[in-house]
């Protein structure tokens, strides 16, 4: 049993902590399982309860959980071994685990090693897909493929992706998971994008705006990169195909964006650590083609910037906030070391954390969900747990979050490393379990040692979330029938969702009807974008998206305009029709799409979409600007044709984000 506390009411800056003091070693001893349990605590009517620990599992980095509920762990016993003094506390190599609750009293009882080797280094992420599982190490993400058995590999992992910088640092690549829309969604750190990524075939990954990925690219945006361009700089989020070919650069200038998570309707969502110690760690809805802010434009880190704004907060300096060509933050959150993240689109926790972005923090020991909601400004100081600091209540291009703490943990040693949803809706996270976090260190060891001296002293513990009393329930899958595949579609859980999708895309018209009728009748517009996304590739797409345009659902509207995008409509003339929207978000959708268009199509609905501009909502102005990347003085040239071009203010405001002068440069000028 947990002690519950009020969904409301707890200051979670606490959070206030520099990671200094995280990195220290607590005065308090470490806990049994049983009772650091005890020491957790949740919102009134939810309950955790332990579900694997040690010796089952030890220093878990990352998860996921597949269709049949298994959970699968990667391990990493062997974390800077390779120049700390601990060494390799497991010579044979890290692991991958499946670990399972066989007579499902809510604890695992069998553990199954699916693989071991020196080549596996506490990898930082995983993701299963059907009979493919996908790990995250850098330099390379790899696939394996899982046998008739269900328990094993076929043999080795092919390398899909290669060239990833960061190896045995937190800072490299990440994991990843499968998006609505069919494709991969994953990330790096900054650490990990100091070379050039490339593809099974040893050549540089190109996105689709002509660019070489990495701080050693020689591309950028189809043109040779001159001396001293800066291109995408340090942590980036992409997605690309299921051959992991075809790529996109979602954003870029993160520090270290440790997990990113989309939601129905392909919105992506992740956190980013600050400079350790700075109060700055960031929750982020991931603006495609976004900076983001931790470096300045001439690679300066936060601290030479931030002379320009004397006046602003910590959070605004570090991720350089009032720059222009910066996307603003949703929230800041603190002090912390982010790590794990995803969404809930279950119906087994309250109704209020449906569409909650879901996230682990092991810095201060906590589980908090957002809550998501349209805004037009940004934060500039900390968050409350229960309300959104600096958040404006009307309908802008951005978002504000209301946070809310799911798990805290009074035993310090709580270091939750990451969090994903079963296919029974439970929400489980993984915990490291260690005095510390980051810094490279471990301090999992026998008192009176300097260091662990061997695996034994690690540990390592699972637990899963849920209704108060609610006893773990078996989740039987038909992916046979279409009816089943159809209500596998609506699964909290990735993996399920997964299976759905690639039988549904091959089912033909009874597949096709099953999708129409979903999509007419569900109530729960998630459940919709996900029946809309499969309709939008079918035969009669173009005829589905045009319908959804016209959708009640805001969030609906933005899914069908993001659907249009990957199935090749013409952009430039849908973007000139749905100028006059009521809704921000998707006006910011159309704006962000113009990055992808050349000058002659994109100027126009951009002008029309800078005449809905109300001079205040910075997310709205950023988009506009991403959209006219590569083309602002033809922007300028024809805003000044504008009737709108009079209001001074808007102006100025627009014409400040075009030039992006340099805010330490005093005699520079926007004018």
């Amino acid at each position: 049993m947990t002690r519950s506390r009020s969904l409301i009411g707890r200051l979670t800056a606490g959070a206030s902590l520099a990671l200094a003091a995280f990195l220290a070693t607590p005065s308090i001893a470490q806990m049994a399982p049983d009772a650091t349990l005890k020491s957790l605590k949740v919102p009134e009517g939810l309950e955790v309860t332990l579900w694997a620990n040690e010796p089952m599992l030890v220093n878990p980095t990352n998860m996921d959980i597949d269709e049949k509920g298994r959970v699968w762990v990667l391990e990493g016993a062997n974390y800077r071994s390779t120049f700390k003094p601990w060494g390799y506390l497991r010579p044979e190599g890290d692991r991958i685990l499946i670990l399972e609750d066989t007579d499902h009293d809510g604890k695992a009882d069998k553990q199954t090693v699916f693989y071991q080797s020196k080549k596996i280094q506490a990898p930082l992420g995983i993701s299963v897909m059907g009979n493919k599982v996908v790990v995250a190490q850098s330099p390379n993400v790899m696939v394996f493929t899982i046998d008739a058995s269900g328990d094993k590999p076929t043999g080795e992992p092919e390398i899909v992706l290669t060239g990833f910088t960061g190896v045995d640092h937190d800072h490299g690549v990440h994991s990843g998971i499968f998006g609505p829309d069919g494709r991969f969604y994953f990330n790096s750190g900054n650490d990990g994008l100091r070379d050039v990524v490339k593809g099974a075939d040893g050549k540089p990954i190109v996105d689709a705006l002509g660019s070489e990925i990495g701080g050693k690219a020689k591309m950028f945006r189809g043109k040779e990169k001159e001396k001293g361009q800066q291109g995408y700089t340090d942590g980036m989020g992409f997605s690309c195909d299921l051959s992991f070919k075809t790529f996109k650069s979602l954003g870029f200038n993160f520090r270290n964006n440790y997990e990113l998570t989309v939601d129905s309707f392909g919105t992506v969502w992740q956190s980013d650590n600050d400079d350790d110690g700075n109060q700055a760690v960031r929750i982020n809805f991931v603006m495609e083609g976004g900076n983001f802010g931790y470096k300045g434009p001439k690679g300066f880190d936060w601290k030479r910037d931030s002379a320009a704004f004397p006046d602003q907060s910590k959070q605004e300096a570090h991720w350089h906030q009032r720059w222009p060509g910066i996307v603003p933050n949703m929230l800041n959150t603190g002090g912390g070391s982010p790590t794990g993240i995803t969404i809930y689109e279950g119906e087994l926790l309250p109704e209020q954390f449906r569409g909650a972005v879901i996230h682990a923090d092991a810095g201060p020991n906590v589980i908090r969900a957002y809550i998501p909601s349209p805004s037009s400004s940004a934060p500039t100081g900390l968050m409350t747990n229960g309300k959104a600091l600096d958040g404006a209540t009307d309908k802008g291009a951005g978002y504000k979050a209301i946070p809310i703490e799911l798990i805290k943990g009074e035993d310090k040693w709580f270091r939750p490393a990451d969090v994903t949803v079963a296919p029974d809706g439970a929400v489980f996270v993984a915990d490291w379990y260690d005095p510390g976090v980051g810094g490279h260190n471990m301090q999992d060891k026998k008192e009176g040692d300097k260091n662990p001296s061997s695996v034994n002293d690690l540990r390592g513990r699972i637990y899963r979330l849920a209704p108060k009393g609610n006893k773990p329930a078996v989740v039987k899958n038909d992916f046979d029938t279409v009816a089943g595949q159809i209500a596998a579609l609506k699964s909290p859980n990735f993996a399920v969702r997964y299976l759905a999708y690639t039988k549904l895309a091959a089912g033909g018209a009874d597949a096709n009807k099953a999708l129409d009728d979903m999509y007419k009748s569900e109530t729960k517009p998630y459940l919709r974008a996900r029946a809309l996304w499969l309709l939008s590739k079918t035969a009669d797409g173009k005829k589905h998206v045009e319908v959804a345009l016209k959708d009640k659902d805001e969030n609906i509207r933005i899914t069908a305009f993001r659907a249009a995008r990957q199935i090749g409509m013409d952009i430039p003339t849908l973007g000139t029709s749905l100028a006059g929207d009521e809704s921000m978000g998707l006006l910011r959708e159309v704006a962000v799409a113009m990055n992808y268009e050349p000058a002659a199509k994109a100027i126009p609905v951009l002008v029309k979409l800078a005449e809905r501009y109300d001079g205040k909502d910075r997310w709205y102005l950023e988009a506009i600007g991403i959209g006219a990347i590569g083309k602002e003085k033809d922007f300028l040239e024809a805003w000044a044709k504008s009737s709108k071009a009079s209001e001074t203010a808007l102006t100025e405001k627009l014409t400040w984000r075009m030039k992006k002068p340099d805010p330490t440069d005093k005699t520079a000028s926007a004018k």
